[in-house]
């Protein structure tokens, strides 16, 4: 492995990739939760729940893999709950918030979300985590009420709607999982604080810890679903512009309080923007319905001196072009199935690009099948003004050891300037 670095000159690997300037060598930043679990033999109902083997197992992995920056968050449940409480108390939203992505399996259990299945509950312990909408939670004909007043419409129709045991409020029930939720809530603060503490120990910067969701996809992935968005757009697009309109600003004060309580507790300035309708839309349907309310987001986080790390999940090569409207060397596009050399082509001199080779082949190939396509990709990619070699979100669960062993090897060994 290569030799170890401290946690700042860490940070400013990164740092100075995303600002389009010369490092020593590409850094490595990754999000994985499931594969460090595997690598320390430890159950994925034990990485995602037991919060002392959680952190066990993300320093061990730290320590021995020795990249640049990991992302070790675990879900996404307690958004809308956090949402709900934004317009009354903003601080606990927050917290509410960051108890989802970064506590572990309390609020689940807790408060039963229809949202996600969890290993050693709805879904075998060595299984990964499952997110999504069976049903949708809002109807076509619910837009006004939303758009009228989102926080009151979240609160009053979606969280009982969302939640088992807030499925009527008031009641016993769920005056018990709310007081329930709010004593583990403190604790799993503090889990966050002493989570942090440790990665620093072992010199292991978050990829992101702070979150900007957009307006489209919260609707799609909290309220209606995919597919019904997809139709929606075309029957009510004035009511989708709308909401997208009134709740820009909300997800941005989101993006800017978790990135400010980011850079307080690891000195990471990156700000999660995570974007998964862009494979589902036309060039002119992203640019009119999704791409104005995420450009926005993050040139008002640019401005507060935040990074957006753009994570363009599926194919995102029709949409290259809009990145080069965000101020050049001011963010990072991640990508999952973009082919990365015409992203070079596109943005290669404007924006940092984050990617990397196929979890198929970490999954499936040979370590030398797996130095070979490192090999390549990094002869392709060094050129680049900023490139930081990743992998997409969650992608590695199931990958062989010795060939995460030989990829990270191989972009230490070819990745040098």
């Amino acid at each position: 492995m290569s030799a170890q670095y401290t946690y700042e000159k860490k940070l400013e690997r990164l740092d100075n990739c995303a600002r389009l300037q010369s490092v020593d060598r590409v850094p490595i930043a990754v999000a994985t939760l499931y594969f460090p679990a595997k690598y320390s033999n430890i159950s994925y109902e034990e990485m995602f729940y037991d919060n002392e083997k959680y952190t066990e197992a993300a320093a061990k992995f730290a320590l021995d893999f020795n990249w640049d920056a990991v992302c070790f968050l675990r879900s996404f449940e307690t958004v809308p709950l956090g949402l709900s409480l934004a317009a009354t108390n903003p601080e606990l939203a927050i917290n509410v918030a960051i108890a989802s992505v970064m506590g572990g399996g309390f609020g689940h259990d807790i408060l039963k979300d229809k949202y996600s299945k969890q290993p050693g509950r709805e879904l075998p312990k060595d299984r990964e985590s499952q997110f999504t909408i069976e049903e949708p939670l809002m109807s076509e004909y619910e837009y006004d009420a939303l758009i009228e007043n989102p926080f009151q419409f979240l609160s009053e129709r979606i969280v009982p709607r969302v939640y088992g045991s807030l499925s009527q409020p008031g009641s016993a029930q769920a005056n018990s999982a709310l007081i329930n939720f709010g004593m583990q809530l403190s604790a799993a603060l503090a889990n966050v604080v002493a989570f942090t503490k440790k990665m620093k120990e072992v010199n292991c910067p978050p990829w992101y810890m702070a979150l900007a969701p957009n307006p489209l996809d919260f609707l799609g992935a909290f309220l209606r679903n995919f597919d019904k968005v997809l139709f929606d757009i075309r029957r009510y697009p004035a009511k989708i512009k709308k909401f997208c309109e009134e709740m820009a600003p909300v997800f941005l004060a989101v993006g800017k309080a978790t990135g400010q309580l980011s850079y307080e507790l690891t000195g990471s300035r990156r700000v999660f923007l995570p974007v998964w309708y862009n494979s589902f839309l036309s060039y002119k349907q992203y640019k009119e319905f999704h791409w104005p309310y995420i450009k926005y987001i993050a040139e008002e986080l640019i401005k507060a001196n935040f990074t957006p790390l753009f994570s363009f999940q599926g194919e995102h090569d029709h949409l290259l072009d809009t990145i080069l409207e965000i101020p050049e060397g001011k963010a990072i596009a991640w990508f999952d199935r973009t082919d990365l050399t015409r992203a070079k082509q596109v943005i290669g001199e404007h924006s940092c690009i984050a990617g990397g080779i196929p979890p198929a082949l970490l999954i499936g190939g040979t370590p030398d099948n797996v130095d070979q396509r490192v090999r390549e990709l990094l002869a392709e990619m060094k050129s680049t003004r900023g490139f930081i070699y990743s992998l997409p979100f969650n992608g590695i669960g199931p990958a062989k050891i010795q060939n995460v062993k030989a990829m990270t090897e191989a972009v230490f060994k070819y990745g040098e300037y």
